[in-house]
């Protein structure tokens, strides 16, 4: 696609209606109950979005969402936003976009298959391993130095180290890849008219030890760590990431989060000039529906990209901003998503 192109498939989705199912905060049916209750920073950054696009937004809980599905008494809708995620109960979580494909409503960021094979860590690592992607070898739990991840708990809920079986959470149990965590993000890229990669995003702990993980713990404690961009990726590896994205299938924009294996003490700036190659690189689990705000890992890498003009989405970004007032990271992601949705066949 050329640039004018873009910018006319920009143009042409403004009018479309989308709608931005979320959780009712008072919500307290016993379905509900695993779900995140977002609060308005999440779902005004949609909702800004919208309007960014010239869009028109149509705002409703779940319940409201679902029933009117049913009854057939939603009005024209040409795209659902679905925030109705939670970090456990993953046999729920594929409820919004499995209504959309009921009725055949383009649902943003996946369907229901993305989800149940997504978020299912196991599922996950075995298709990342029959996908030439190194993921970390499974232990015995005997081993005391593993790493222990629910099957399907998200937001880091029971990550451990060390084997755990609290409240019988089935789980995997894997050896811990001394080095630090990366994730790099997936998005459709208009311009090439199929899914490319953002710049990783690297996480180094403020003691830099290369022992430290984003755990559970840690989140919790908050001790702190820096994110660097690391702006070169080896081909190999841009075109394994991707392919495995496309088996769930993933057409709009996803997380892949990773271990860099390293051993070094210290790490710096120069880090980024350093080219994360396939054999650094260790699989640990795909995000089909990733929180995108200010202050995250899609906005660091889109800064990142649009500051290298070589990079395959500077084109993308560039023309986006000098098409749309106050742009913003949801309004680029929304839109590329749109896009993405209205043209591709899985």
């Amino acid at each position: 696609m050329h640039d004018n192109d873009y910018i006319l498939a920009l143009n042409n989705l403004k009018g479309k209606t989308i709608a931005v199912v979320y959780i009712f905060e008072k919500e307290d049916a016993a379905g509900f109950d695993h779900y995140h209750v977002w609060k308005s920073d999440i779902i005004s950054g949609w909702l800004n979005a919208v309007q960014e696009l010239e869009c028109l937004p149509f705002i409703l809980d779940v319940r409201t969402f679902v029933s009117k599905a049913i009854n057939g008494t939603l009005p024209n809708i040409d795209f659902v936003i679905n925030l109705n995620c939670g970090s456990c109960e993953l046999s729920s979580m594929s409820l919004i976009p499995s209504i959309c494909s009921f009725i055949s409503i383009p649902c943003i960021p996946c369907n229901a298959a993305s989800i149940v094979m997504g978020e299912n860590k196991m599922i996950s690592n075995l298709l990342a391993e029959a996908m030439n992607l190194n993921t970390p070898k499974n232990l015995d739990p005997s081993c005391n130095d593993g790493v222990f991840r629910p099957l399907n708990l998200g937001s880091s809920i029971g990550l451990r180290r060390g084997f755990s079986n609290e409240n019988k959470v089935c789980g995997i149990y894997q050896e811990f890849i001394q080095g630090y965590d990366v994730t790099i993000p997936i998005v459709h890229n208009p311009i090439i008219n199929d899914l490319d990669i953002l710049p990783p995003i690297l996480f180094i702990p403020k003691s830099h030890d290369p022992n430290w993980m984003y755990d559970e713990k840690e989140k919790i404690k908050d001790n702190g760590f820096i994110t660097l961009p690391m702006l070169k990726i080896s081909e190999e590896l841009k075109c394994e990431l991707i392919n495995y994205a496309k088996i769930f299938p993933i057409q709009t924009f996803a997380r892949i989060d990773a271990r860099l294996k390293s051993t070094k003490k210290k790490l710096s700036e120069s880090t980024a000039e350093t080219i994360l190659m396939l054999d650094d690189f260790y699989f640990i689990e795909i995000n089909p529906m990733p929180t995108v705000e200010k202050d995250d890992s899609f906005e660091y890498a889109l800064k990142a990209a649009f500051a290298d003009e070589n990079h395959s989405f500077y084109q993308c970004v560039d023309s986006y901003k000098k098409s749309i007032r106050d742009s913003s990271i949801n309004g680029f992601i929304l839109s590329c998503s749109m896009l993405a949705l209205s043209t591709t066949k899985c």
